[in-house]
């Protein structure tokens, strides 16, 4: 097996020997989309830089830029500049060392918003009744001041994160929703604080309270998103001990993965992680390389052979010497590769955030409308401020920066019931526009364990005896064979007794007493002098061949084990019209037994794969079609990510769970009922953004008109918001079809 490291320009470049440099970089202390743009926008007008797009959800940018206009230093000095850190993707630090301290910010701001707030509500909702009688009015003045009170704290603490932030934004040149909701809270308070001084009750802190309230919300619903892509990349560098042990001073001693450089030598013992790329020097064993490749049996690797960080080694002792350190290896290049895919956004959040650069300019010209019409009608100025407040009140689009997170989050528990973890907005849309479905082999479609497809004895014994044989003579070996074999369940107890060794590549000598049982490979056993049939040296697959005392008794053979659900699953999507194929890094003898199960076509069929081949035929077919890949490993992350909708199904390991969009704990079965909820889900969401366009179609002509006050605008928008609410909870009423 050889198995060669390939890095990427894109992230290996250096500034002294490339014209043109495109690399994936982290971005740290973005609080909200705002801050993402403000970055972008700086960004695109440095000199030599060619393409900027920065993504708030993955923390993340990818760049590309003339080295000879301009370099990587000054690039951070003007991110800086801003309140924020440019840096390359460094293993050492915690994703989540910058989410989580914002994090929990955000739950104290609301928390003292929504406390506070529904106290300043109690207030402003007696001064509302005043006009019907219900509250005397010489005590509308005292409720307005408890109002102002009770409001100090959301407007002096909570709201602070949007005045900072739209500051930031406003002085790069792109004024976002953080620019108008700071502008929308400094006009209502400023304006309530003035009737106050001048003893008039009529007062707006309600409407900048609720503001702030539900921006929060959605902030706090932005970070935990956010949370999940910053963990896929933790989960791609945690895969491998941050110890391993190398030669140094005439011994073999532990050192932090960190600190080795290439060229230094390291041993790896059965059952361990593969920590580091390297290339064996001394050794043989056999290696479980199916968390990188998807190739179900252990593969021999001896002197010569070229390993990859990630891999297990089953049996033996190997000595290596290290070709790429951490940041070099191919893991890493597999995690900077899926930051640059959880970078994208989908087409909705696309169409809600271009809906909002078009709403943003419109409500600040509109206010500036009211304004100027008010002067030339001979408005008192006291009128004029408040016609304008009652613009940005009504017309500030909480709705639509709701629009989208509501879904998810308020069907989440419905969702959780039905056995379907949704981790991202971007998830339910494009399960809802698939229209093929990729699905892995190994792990996906078939259990770990293989299964005895056929035992083939020769005359000089029967197909039990064998079967006994075979399972003493690999009792207690980590082996996926000797794991098949234990399933089987021999008919009587397993021999403990005797003496195994443990041939890397080759198979087991068991010594009992004078007896010596070998099991293994048929070359194997020819170079112990057992004359093995021609016949039965077609080792294309899992095969098991026995002898005793040097004669040959028969061999065994195993084959994958198909999940229980798999053939249902596999019909209800065709029969559904899903396009189905099976894209694995398997033989192709493997792939081509489990595809004639399934009943999915030969050309539909792709094997020998690498997890980068599996992203790229994934991309090609996203080109003319939206794709669903079905995975469970660490192969298959770059597809997970890469797919528009990336499933994990079942047992998967938890790096492809948080890499993909879609978890499935129970397996392959709920995947129809998985889209069908998706579509819903897009319809609800499509919705939600035609309601939040409508009502500001309608609102902000009214309050340019000056028909609506300030309380009213304040009442709409909280309105607008509950609207978008209560369409989204619909999505908590669907149900399985079985409950239909």
């Amino acid at each position: 097996m050889n198995v060669t490291v390939s890095n990427t320009a894109a992230d290996g470049a250096h500034e002294s020997s490339a014209t043109k440099i495109e690399r994936v970089l982290v971005v740290e202390g973005m609080h909200c989309a705002g801050c993402a743009a403000a970055v972008e926008a700086r960004l695109r007008r440095q000199p030599g830089v060619i393409e900027a797009a920065v993504n708030f959800t993955a923390d993340s940018a990818v760049l590309r830029w003339e080295a000879s206009s301009t370099s990587f230093t000054r690039l951070q000095r003007v991110v800086a500049r801003l309140g924020y850190r440019l840096r390359d993707p460094d293993a050492a630090e915690g994703a989540d060392a910058d989410i989580d301290p914002v994090r929990r910010s955000l739950q104290w701001r609301l928390a003292v918003a929504v406390f506070f707030g529904m106290w300043s509500m109690m207030p402003s909702l007696l001064i509302y009744l005043a006009p019907l009688g219900l509250v005397e009015p010489g005590v509308t003045w005292p409720l307005a001041i408890a109002a102002g009170a009770m409001a100090a704290p959301v407007l002096l603490y909570s709201g602070t994160h949007f005045y900072r932030i739209g500051w930031r934004t406003l002085r790069a040149g792109v004024p976002g929703l953080d620019s108008l909701i700071g502008a929308a809270v400094m006009a209502a308070s400023l304006v309530s604080i003035w009737h106050l001084i001048h003893g008039s009750p009529d007062v707006y802190f309600d409407a900048a309270v609720m503001l702030i309230t539900f921006q929060l919300l959605a902030r706090l619903i932005d970070s935990g998103v956010r949370r999940r892509a910053s963990a896929i990349i933790r989960g791609y560098l945690n895969l491998t001990p941050e110890e391993v042990r190398i030669w140094q001073n005439g011994a073999w001693r532990p050192a932090a993965t960190r600190a080795i450089a290439p060229g230094q030598r390291l041993r790896l013992q059965a059952g361990e992680e593969l920590a580091l790329d390297g290339r064996v020097v001394a050794g043989t064993g056999e290696m479980d390389v199916s968390s990188l490749s998807g190739e179900t049996a252990p593969c021999p690797v001896g002197p010569g052979d070229r390993l990859e960080a990630g891999c297990r080694l089953v049996v033996g002792e190997l000595e290596l010497c290290v070709t790429a350190g951490v940041g070099e290896r191919r893991l890493d290049a597999i995690a900077r590769s899926v930051r640059a895919l959880l970078s994208r956004k989908s087409a909705m959040q696309r169409l809600a955030d271009r809906l909002a650069r078009w709403l943003l300019p419109l409500i600040l010209m509109s206010a500036a409308m009211t304004i100027g019409l008010g002067i030339a009608q001979g408005r008192a100025p006291d009128r004029l401020v408040v016609d304008g407040l009652a613009v940005l009140i009504i017309a500030c689009p909480c709705a639509l920066s709701l629009a989208i997170p509501l879904v998810v989050v308020l069907g989440h528990a419905r969702l959780v019931a039905l056995g379907i973890l949704f981790r991202d907005p971007a998830a339910l849309e494009a399960a809802a526009a698939t229209e093929v479905v990729v699905f892995d082999k190994t792990g996906t479609l078939t259990t770990g364990t293989p299964s005895l497809a056929s035992i083939e004895p020769t005359e000089a014994t029967s197909a039990a005896a064998l079967r006994q044989l075979a399972a003493d003579a690999l009792y207690g070996v980590a082996h996926p064979i000797a794991e098949g074999l234990v399933a089987a369940a021999t008919a009587s107890p397993l021999a403990a007794e005797g003496r195994r060794d443990i041939r890397p590549g080759g198979g087991i000598a068991w010594y009992r007493g004078a007896t010596l049982t070998l099991a293994g490979r048929h070359d194997w056993l020819r170079e112990h002098g057992v004359a093995v049939p021609a016949s039965a040296c077609e080792d294309d697959g899992m095969v098991l061949h026995l002898a005793r005392d040097g004669r040959y008794l028969g061999r065994l053979l195993f084959r994958e084990t198909l999940r229980p659900e798999a053939r249902a699953t596999v019909k209800h999507l065709q029969a559904a019209g899903y396009p189905l194929y099976l894209l694995s890094g398997d033989t192709p003898r493997a792939c081509g037994e489990i595809a004639h199960a399934l009943g999915i076509p030969a050309e539909c069929v792709l094997a020998n794969r690498s997890p980068e081949q599996k992203s790229r035929f994934v991309a090609s077919l996203e080109r003319h079609q939206g794709v669903a890949f079905v995975g469970d490993g660490v192969n298959d992350g770059l597809a997970l990510a890469g797919a528009r909708l990336g499933i994990a199904a079942g047992e998967a390991s938890s790096t492809a769970s948080q890499a993909a969009a879609v978890s499935l704990p129970d397996g392959l079965a709920r995947i129809p009922d998985t889209l069908r909820l998706a579509r819903r889900a897009r319809r609800l969401m499509r919705g939600n953004l035609g309601w939040a366009v409508g009502y500001n179609a309608l609102a902000i002509p009214l309050a340019v008109a000056g028909w609506v006050a300030p309380v009213i605008a304040a009442v709409a928008m909280t309105l607008s918001s509950l609207c978008v609410l209560a369409n989204s909870l619909r999505i908590r009423n669907e149900r399985r079809p079985s409950e239909n």
